[in-house]
């Protein structure tokens, strides 16, 4: 049973701002410890490419089934899950920073689809990727065809507001308020909606959420805290509250998380 696992960070310094890691597994499903992974919403931009082993991706909210071999998921509190549809998962992909799709198209994010078809995005950006990745012998060689196509497409755009914005909502409380946010940008709490919706593609109420739930999900997988703690931590004094926000964004409860969690297997906990 041969398993192959790799990661990269970025070699040139704006893709490392902005770009957190590219990444390639190949891996038989039986090695697995569950089929069916329901995505977590997650700050972060996924970018995969499944090679001839597609997957199966369903929108819970709108109960629509793709099945795609090279797509961008968007930072949103949509319900999602992901299935293999042969016996391996191959993936080459990266995950970047939520306003960085914003770099490489002047499309509002906000207009784009819960689940982007890389081709049509890109076109025949995508498929010279392809065709260049396919011919690839190890990750290293597929990491630098990643690297190099990002370089040959980034545009130069201001997009100092949104990303302060993001440093401010990560590193500061999660219990921030837009309006806190707004003032420490000296800007108005529009003029932050329009930056979120047109470079993110959700609203800044909607990431602070996303954030926070990233941080429920980190102590529920790598701490031994109680979940009443964990809501305390997380600025939640209700108990019923907090199982509330989980359940309706994640599709479970805290319990029923920790005991899921350990099967998530593609985004960065």
């Amino acid at each position: 049973m041969d398993e192959y696992i790799s990661t990269r960070r970025p070699y040139n310094a704006f893709l490392a701002s902005i770009v957190e890691d590219y990444f390639f597994m190949d891996i038989p499903v039986e090695a697995l410890s569950g089929k069916t992974e329901f995505i977590v919403p997650f700050p972060r931009i996924t970018f995969c490419y499944y090679f001839d082993r597609p997957f199966s991706l369903t929108n819970h909210n709108t109960q629509e089934t793709v099945i795609e071999k090279i797509i961008i998921t968007k930072v949103s509190t949509t319900q999602i899950s992901i299935l293999p549809t042969t016996d391996r998962v191959k993936i080459l992909g990266t995950h970047i920073k939520p306003f960085a799709l914003a770099y490489f198209t002047k499309q509002p994010i906000h207009k784009l689809p819960w689940l982007i078809n890389t081709e049509d995005l890109f076109g025949d950006i995508a498929v010279k990727f392809q065709n260049k990745i396919n011919v690839c012998t190890d990750p290293e060689q597929m990491f630098d065809v990643i690297e190099d196509i990002f370089l040959d497409n980034v545009l130069v755009r201001d997009l100092s507001l949104i990303t302060r914005a993001v440093e401010l909502i990560e590193t500061s409380d999660t219990n921030l308020s837009i309006e806190e946010l707004s003032s420490q940008l000296n800007t108005t709490e529009r003029t932050l909606r329009n930056h979120f919706y047109e470079h993110i593609g959700c609203s800044p109420k909607e990431y602070l959420q996303i954030v926070k739930i990233k941080k429920v999900a980190y102590q529920l997988k790598y701490s031994d805290q109680s979940l009443t703690d964990i809501a305390f931590d997380n600025h939640y004094f209700d108990q019923a509250h907090f199982i509330n926000d989980l359940k309706k964004i994640t599709g479970y409860s805290p319990g029923e998380l920790r005991k899921l969690i350990s099967n998530f297997r593609f985004l960065q906990f």
